[in-house]
């Protein structure tokens, strides 16, 4: 009698137990989707759930690319920020960086919302979104895809305010020679600004802005010392973040007289001037009209004056 009793007690609390958890996945709240492309330029989607018997949700994302998060709840009352990007209930998360905006907002019990306002990097934006109780989890992946490129309106930089540094450095190189086998003197010819280089480099306050314009051959006029100013004078290079290595603009040549049978060794030496200026480029997307403003530094060491030394060798034979 005392076993049937523990056996029937036994059967009960399994039978509710099982009742219980029935009861709570009776509800399957799968959402409509469980992937998203969106389009960077500004797109909306509305994920539907089956059920509305959840109550978090949750963004993760992976890109190292910076952006800030804010939390409202369903009376647009921003939440603490110590909570994450997680949202309990009815509210959004609204998400914010330099060159990716967007929002997650659940609008209804049932209803998910995302919408983007731009994503201006190079290369899409992924994320993952999970709705909860606490039973289960769904998951929806989300990428939003890179927006179209801008294009650049103009470029204007600080000609009456800049750094201007001449004789900055000196740079060595050496060689270059000449052998004369001959029983006379013989000239000897050389461009001594052929073997410097121009170095100049784009610094932006936002590194990411040079994505903006994409990997197209952007180029923009810089401006130069000419007669103790600094101005416009026509050069153009390309707009990029990776120091360029310029050809110098200078076709002065040396010629120098190098005695019989002789080889004379060249060592140049080249003197740089050292120039650093504020730039602001104007940008505006071909769809949305958006415009952007970068701003940042012109970064110019070029060569302006050089001295020679040389070195000879007799040829016996």
């Amino acid at each position: 009698m005392k076993r049937f009793l523990y056996l029937t007690i036994c059967l009960l609390i399994l039978g509710e137990f099982y009742g219980c958890n029935g009861d709570v996945f009776v509800d399957d709240f799968r959402p409509s989707d469980s992937e998203l492309m969106l389009d960077g330029n500004g797109d909306v989607a509305t994920i539907q759930f089956a059920a509305a018997n959840w109550d978090w949700l949750t963004m993760y994302t992976a890109s190292g690319f910076p952006f800030q998060y804010k939390v409202y709840d369903a009376d647009n009352r921003q939440v603490t920020d110590d909570q994450g990007p997680l949202l309990n209930g009815l509210g959004k998360i609204v998400c914010v960086g330099e060159m990716i905006d967007f929002t997650i907002e659940r609008v209804h019990p049932e209803e998910v919302k995302i919408t983007v306002g731009e994503n201006a990097l190079s290369a899409p934006f992924q994320f993952q979104l999970t709705a909860s109780n606490e039973y289960e989890w769904q998951e929806i992946h989300v990428e939003i895809s890179p927006a179209d490129r801008y294009v650049m309106d103009s470029i204007i930089y600080s000609l009456d305010a800049y750094s201007y540094d001449p004789e900055n450095k000196t740079e060595r190189k050496e060689g270059v020679s000449f052998h004369n086998f001959t029983d006379v003197s013989s000239t000897y010819t050389f461009f001594p600004f052929e073997s410097f280089y121009h170095f100049m480099r784009f610094k932006s306050d936002v590194p990411e802005a040079f994505q903006l314009l994409g990997k197209a051959g952007l180029t923009v006029e810089i401006p130069s010392m000419k007669d103790g100013y600094l101005g416009m004078n026509g050069k153009r290079v390309s707009f990029i973040s990776a120091q360029q290595m310029l050809s110098c603009p200078s076709t002065e040549q040396e010629e120098d007289i190098v005695p019989p049978r002789t080889a004379r060794t060249y060592t140049l030496w080249m003197v740089y001037d050292w120039l650093e200026t504020r730039y602001t480029l104007y940008v505006s997307h071909p769809k949305t009209k958006k415009q952007r403003i970068v701003s940042g530094t012109l970064h110019s060491e070029m060569p302006v004056k050089y001295h020679i030394t040389h070195r000879d060798v007799p040829l016996n034979n």
